[in-house]
């Protein structure tokens, strides 16, 4: 719509009906009358319903089946300590580790599968403290012939070059 015919309007645009008011009393009393009505539901209890119902439902049960104690709970906690001393005993067995004796040639092909250089080698034998009084290093004199021919066939001829 345009302002122009918005600012014309001068009905708030609510009607009530006709005779609202005058009826409205009555409208208002019947629908009370209603609600005390509803509150009478039709169902009726018989006179002594709740104290007899007791007697009825027990005259019902049958005596005859036995009644069957629960076990206590002291009972479980001893089974539940068995099966926990049995893992126990089970997790010991399977992880117990055998210590095999290392031997001088297990050592040695340890040292020379490894790319340890000599003076890695000899950190590790400080740290180790292997180096005892009972060690002894025997020093061997080496003639140039014998150094000349070790250097040959086990090193490269370039990279001694270099």
């Amino acid at each position: 719509m345009k302002q122009k015919k918005l600012d014309t309007i001068k009905t708030s645009g609510f009607k009530t009906p006709k005779d609202y008011f005058s009826q409205v009393e009555e409208q208002i009393l019947n629908e009370v009358n209603l609600i005390n009505k509803a509150d009478q539901s039709g169902f009726e209890i018989p006179e002594d319903y709740f104290d007899t119902l007791d007697d009825k439902i027990l005259s019902q049960l049958e005596d005859d089946k036995p009644v069957i104690a629960l076990k206590p709970r002291q009972s479980f906690y001893y089974i539940a300590g068995i099966a926990a001393s049995l893992l126990l005993l089970f997790a010991i067995y399977i992880n117990q580790e055998t210590t095999e004796e290392i031997s001088a040639e297990m050592v040695e092909n340890y040292f020379q599968d490894s790319d340890l250089d000599s003076y890695e080698l000899a950190q590790l034998l400080s740290d180790a403290e292997l180096l005892e009084d009972d060690f002894v290093i025997t020093e061997t004199e080496y003639n140039e012939e014998n150094l000349e021919a070790y250097l040959l066939d086990n090193s490269d001829i370039e990279q001694l070059l270099q």
